[in-house]
Parts: C-alpha cells; structure tokens; sequence
C-alpha cells in the first residue's frame, strides 16, 4: 500500500531536476507509506510515491521501469493475482527484478497497453510514464477502493491520491467548488468525479487517463454486461461461497501479520470464518464497542469469535475520544465527509495496527446482496403510498411527528420520522434523502444567494442532481421493472465508492493500516449484479442469500440477527462533547463572516435540536463537518 503523486509538463518540455517539490508532495501524504519513498524526474513527467511494505519488503522500492529502463510506475494498493499474473508474464519471456506485484503491471503494460487492465484484480490507482511514447498513463480500480486525485494548472497536470498532494504543488489553488457544496449538502459526501476544490478531479472509479502530447483522454475499462443468472437458488449460493471463499484467500497473502474487522454482522463474520479455514493458526479479529448501550455491538461480535476461536480483541470507545479523535483526523482530512462512522473507524484502525499492518473488513456486502433497512422501507413506501393522501398527510403524518425525540441508535422515532418524510418521493429521490443530510428543496433557505448565483447553471434542483448522479451510478440497469435493483447500483455507483471507500481509506491509511474488501472482487461483484434482487432481499429478509451461503458456517443467532449498522451517537455528542466546536463554527458571527450560509436557517436547526423538538443530527454534522474543512484550509487551523 502506497500514496503516489506526480505531475507533468503537457507542453512536453523537460521539468527542472531538482527534486525538492516532488519530494514535498510526497512528504505530504507520508500516512500513507512511512517505511519509504522513492521519487524521480524524467523528461516532463515528475513521479513520487510513499510506500506501505506488503509484499516483496525488501525489493519492492518505487518508481519501478521495465527491462530497459523507458517504463516507469508508481503504484498505490494490491494486485491479488500477481502471481498468476509473473508466470504469465515469463511465458512470453519478460524479465523480472522484484517479487512485487507492481513490476506485473510495467510489463503487463508493455506488453498489451492500456489493456493491462483486464489483467488486474485488485484495488490499486497507478501512474505510468511512458518516455518512449512521451505518454502518461493512470488508471484506478473497478470499485474504487484506492482514490485518484487530478487537477491542470498553469500548463501542468497534477495527480495525488491525495487533495494534499496537489494542493502542495504552488499551480493549484484552494478555492470552493459551489456545485461540489450542494452536492455534499444532499449527500454527505463529495461524488465523483467533483472534489470540493474547483479544478481538482477524482478519476472515476473503473476509469483511465492517457495524456500524450498535452491532451487528456478518460475513458472507462469496465463496463459490465450482465444478463440474469438462470442459475438455481441452490446454485446460485453455491458459487456465491466459492468467488467469496477464492478473494479471501487471495486477500490473505500478505508478508507482515494479518487480521479481521469483526463487528458481529453477517459480512465481517462470513468472512472471518471463511478466512479460518484457511488458517493454520488461531486468525486475529477486531472489533469496537461503544460505552453507550444502545450503540454497542462488541458482544455479538464477540460470539462470532469464540464460535471461530480467533483471538479476538475488543476496543472499547469512550464519548470523551470523540473530539479528540476527529481532531486527528482532520490533520489527515482534505474534504467534508459527513459519515461520523469514520471517527471510530479510525480509532479502530489505530489500535489495530499496534498488532497487524493488514486488515481484512467486509464493506460492499449491503450493496451488492441487499443488507440495508433502506430496501425494506422501499418496499414499504409502496404500501404506505396507496393509503388515502387525506389519511397520510392529516392524520398519520402529524401523529408520527409528534412522536418524543429519542438519541438513541436508530430509535423507532428517528426511523419513523426519516420514512415519512421522503415516502412519497420518487423511488431514488427518497432512497437519496432516506440516505443523505438536506433534501434539495431545502438547499434554498440554506445557501445564500451569493454562493447559488456561483453554481449558476450548474444548480441543482429537484430531480436534476438526481438525475446527474444516475449518469455516473453504477453500471446500467438491465431490468428496468426490478426497482430494488437500480436502487442498489445507485448505491454501488455513488454511497459505496464515495462515501464508504474514501472512508475506509482515509481512515485506515491515516494510520498506516492497509484494509483489504473481500467482497468487492470483481468476479463477486459481476455475479451479484447477475442476481434478481429477490435472491436479495426476500419479503422481510435482508441479504437472503448470503444468509443461505453463509449458514453452514456460523452460529444460527448470527445468521438471523437483523442488522443494526455502524450507529453512532451523533445527536448526543452535538449537545455535549461537540457543542463548543458548534459555538464556535456554527454561530452567528462565523456564518455571517463566511457568507455562504444563511444563518436564520441554521439557528433554527440549532435550536430545534438542542430543545429535544427535532433530531437534527444529520443536518447538523454535516454543516459542522463541512464548517471544520472550510476553517482548516481557508480560515485557521482547528483546535486552538
């Protein structure tokens, strides 16, 4: 695991040869390799890296050419079939220096171009210059697990896989992206390909770049054709066990010590007692609990792990690490992410490397086999909408919202109260607001008229950013009356990779953990997409097949636990350990100075939450998320 920058002159023109400004790019994002780095300057391509030792620890250094010396790549992630891919490649007579999976890709490349990615199963984000054919060629992975950060200033192009890394380059520039605000407003997360800072691009997930002689081409390399599986139930779960158990035991190659995130759920825990099996001794689990009963799950996780005999350890989050932890994490932090899951998320990947380098953990699962309570109340929303309007709107409407306001995790208040407010919606408009902070109808008494007249054209409203976000959703839907099935490839093209993954990688990288997604091979991932969403969610059973697939390997009080998520106690924290960072960015004199909010707005979801009348946890955190980013790069650093 790695972090890579770069940049080059599209002119084609030489770059100066001093080194000094790739090394700072590179020390920039230092988290994400502390064991080394490697830097060159070639022509007008500068390429650096910070590298995280894997595999091959003692050749593996970076940048790494080809036999002749005139390709050259820097490379952030994990090639799983890297050893299938060394015997191919002796076959047809290359030579190789390292036993790393990164020398595969220079000669993969060699060898078939831009096609060397159909040869890749793995998270990765690489850079390639090619002197030769003066072209520079950068590509990341099919889910998106690593990120790609990219940017043209003053005549260069800039990459990182971090905003950091480009923002260290004296040609970019630190200036809001207002379309790129409206957006995280609605979703609590930056959507590719927009980044919060105007000019600087996420390459999409599945996508490549080539840049020869000054222009820019992106194109995708992974367009999936799938037709539905004609396969049996029974089949079907078959094979789902086989492609599982295949990536685990790919993912398990590692030459520094390995371990699981264990949290209880069927993901974590299938994947842990498939990795078992492929274990000659006890396998290292991890997991967090929460002081706050009603936000704890450590003792389900718990009992996963007595049942597999791992040793298990159990980090316990204290309310009082909170602030502290988050105040961490924004040194490492360069856009507003909303999602407070990161925070012990976080936590846990620190104390998790204190033992392992690796870490195995199960996101992807929910998307691909149908685990959220988000598909359920979809199906409910289509019951409830045949009810009289008169019914909903005057009688059952008012007496659900009167119901008393509940901190608790997911309390039956808090889930009552998101369903009605977005049940009458279009299918994906209310699977977005179920999932996000501001409706875009709100976006109006939020955002003040300077900032709307800023996205100009570009200003979403209604169905139109919805709509925008369904042209970049993953893949297409082949079934266009499976309704579940589109709302979980909107999910797969827009919550997973861009708010999941970047958590994920933000959030073990910041700690120099590398985390491993079994369920996001792509072999996996293809066949999910061939599944009927009724081998997914079953009348009132979520994930029905993985639970089928699973069952002859865990406890049965596991199978049949409902889930529960990744819940954090936000509302509590808003009124106590968070409250004077709230004061202090979210009071009237900082939103007036800022102007880009409008305070009345803002003063009345204060009030309304701090007085117990409304729950507005997420509207909250994802105003102070975004107040915390907007401080630390335009205003002071936080924590004085």
């Amino acid at each position: 695991m790695c972090g890579i920058v770069g940049y080059l002159n599209l002119n084609g023109k030489p770059l100066d040869p001093d080194q000094s400004l790739i090394k700072s790019m590179c020390k920039s994002i230092t988290h994400r390799g502390p064991d080394e780095e490697g830097m060159m300057i070639i022509g007008p391509a500068a390429l650096g890296m910070t590298r995280l030792a894997i595999i091959d620890l003692v050749s593996g250094q970076q940048p790494i050419p080809n036999e002749d010396k005139t390709i050259w790549i820097v490379f952030n992630g994990e090639i799983y079939n890297y050893q299938d891919n060394q015997k191919h490649l002796l076959e047809r007579g290359h030579r190789l220096a390292t036993q790393s999976d990164t020398e595969t890709i220079v000669h993969l490349y060699e060898e078939y171009g831009v096609d060397c990615l159909n040869f890749l199963e793995g998270m990765f984000s690489f850079a390639i210059w090619d002197t030769t054919k003066e072209r520079l060629f950068i590509a990341r992975d099919r889910m998106g697990e690593k990120p790609l950060h990219w940017g043209i200033f003053d005549g260069q192009l800039l990459f990182a896989s971090e905003l950091k890394g480009i923002l260290r380059h004296p040609n970019s520039r630190r200036e809001l992206e207002p379309a790129a605000l409206q957006k995280y407003l609605a979703l609590e997360y930056v959507p590719a390909p927009n980044s919060i800072f105007k000019g600087i691009n996420k390459l999409m997930p599945g996508h490549f770049m080539l840049v020869e002689r000054g222009e820019v081409k992106i194109a995708p390399y992974w367009q999936p054709e799938i037709s539905v599986t004609t396969l049996s139930e029974g089949d079907a779960k078959d094979k789902l066990i086989t492609l599982l158990d295949d990536s685990i035991k790919r993912r398990l190659i590692a030459d520094v010590p390995l371990g699981i995130f264990l949290s209880g759920g069927i993901d974590s825990s299938t994947i842990a007692a498939l990795a078992s099996r492929h274990s000659s001794k006890p396998l290292r689990t991890f997991s967090v609990g929460f002081a706050d009963a009603s936000f704890d799950e450590s003792a389900h996780a718990q009992a996963v792990a007595t049942y597999l005999g791992t040793e298990h350890e159990v980090i316990t989050f204290q309310p009082d690490l909170a602030l502290q932890t988050m105040q961490e994490l924004w040194e490492v932090l360069d856009e507003p992410m909303a999602d407070a899951s990161i925070i012990p998320t976080f936590y846990l990947s620190k104390m998790t490397k204190r033992s392992v380098t690796v870490a195995l953990a199960g996101e992807g699962g929910d998307e691909l086999f149908g685990g959220y309570p988000t598909y359920q109340a979809h199906k409910l929303a289509g019951i409830w909408n045949t009810l009289p309007a008169v019914l909903r709107q005057h009688v059952l409407e008012p007496t659900l919202n009167s119901l008393p306001v509940s901190h608790n995790n997911l309390s039956f208040d808090y889930k009552v109260k998101r369903f009605i407010s977005a049940a009458s919606e279009s299918p994906r408009s209310r699977h977005l607001q179920w999932m996000g902070a501001f409706p875009v109808k709100e976006h109006e008494q939020l955002i003040n008229a300077r900032i709307r007249s800023g996205i100009g054209k570009d200003w979403k409203t209604g169905e139109d950013l919805l709509n925008d976000l369904q042209v970049r959703s993953f893949g297409e839907v082949r079934r266009k009356s499976d309704l579940l099935d589109s709302i979980m490839r909107l999910d797969l093209g827009t919550y997973l990779p861009d708010d999941l993954l970047v958590k994920s990688d933000r959030a073990s990288m910041a700690a120099s953990l590398e985390v491993r997604l079994p369920f996001l091979a792509y072999p996996l991932v293809e066949f999910a997409l061939s599944l009927p969403s009724n081998f997914k969610v079953k009348g009132a059973t979520t994930k029905y097949l993985l639970k089928k697939a699973a069952a002859p390997y865990l406890p049965a009080r596991t199978i049949n636990r409902p889930k529960k998520g990744f819940g954090i106690p936000v509302a509590k924290w808003l009124n106590n350990d968070f409250k004077p960072l709230l004061d202090e960015l979210l009071c009237q004199s900082f939103v007036d100075k800022q102007d880009i909010f409008q305070w009345r707005y803002i003063s009345q979801l204060r009030t309304e939450h701090e007085r117990g009348q409304k729950d507005r946890r997420k509207e909250l955190w994802t105003l102070l998320m975004f107040q915390w980013w907007y401080n630390k790069f335009f205003v002071e650093k936080v924590g004085s």
